[in-house]
């Protein structure tokens, strides 16, 4: 079971990069699995909120944060320096060109982001991915969704597909009301342990 630390959302420094709500994070951060000492990537780390919860599921293992954006990626150095996450590596640069500074393999990948590039991110994770590991990726629309879900069936096995809707409450006139954030598709899929 993975550490979930659940940063507020109002914990990180924002700016105009796009950043996954909280109970987005801890719901994917959870779906991962990531152990004390995983290797763990971050494709479109935007401004850091996935990065940051994974580099505390993963401590003292790393993170690489791989954003194409100079303004996100000011973000995620700032937010790396405000949560002390010092086992996180910032990769500049889009993906999936920019995973080839990774020289070692990993244990599990979030896509937060495709770029375009969907079939070239999932394939680089199937050749880097140990046994054992798992893809968790997160999109807002249905055509992506859809396209992922495809995808991620050629490549690894197990593949789930949740749609997660979160309301928070707000106060209006002393009472409550429930304001809905955009839904989010979760897809999982599983790099298959090798047989012996």
């Amino acid at each position: 079971m993975s550490k979930i630390a659940g940063y507020k959302d109002e914990a990180y420094i924002r700016g105009k990069a796009p950043m996954t709500k909280r109970e987005i994070r801890i719901l994917t951060i959870s779906l991962l699995g990531i152990e004390p000492g995983d290797v763990v990537v971050d494709i479109g780390a935007g401004t850091g909120g996935l990065t940051m919860e994974a580099a505390y599921a993963a401590a003292p293992g790393r993170v690489y944060a791989v954003e194409a954006k100079e303004t996100a990626l000011e973000l995620v150095q700032q937010n790396k320096e405000h949560f002390q996450a010092d086992n996180v590596v910032i990769i500049p640069g889009k993906a999936p060109a920019a995973l080839d500074q990774i020289t070692e393999q990993v244990d599990r990948v979030i896509i937060g982001g495709s770029g375009g590039n969907m079939e070239d991110l999932f394939e680089w994770c199937r050749n880097n991915i140990r046994p054992g590991g798992r893809v968790v990726a997160n999109f807002v629309t249905l055509e992506n969704a859809a396209q992922a879900t495809t995808l991620m069936n050629r490549y690894f096995d197990k593949v789930e597909l949740i749609q997660v809707g979160i309301s928070r409450g707000e106060g209006i006139g002393g009472l409550t009301m429930l304001k809905a954030a955009n839904p989010i598709f979760i897809i999982t899929g599983d790099v298959a342990t090798k047989e012996v």
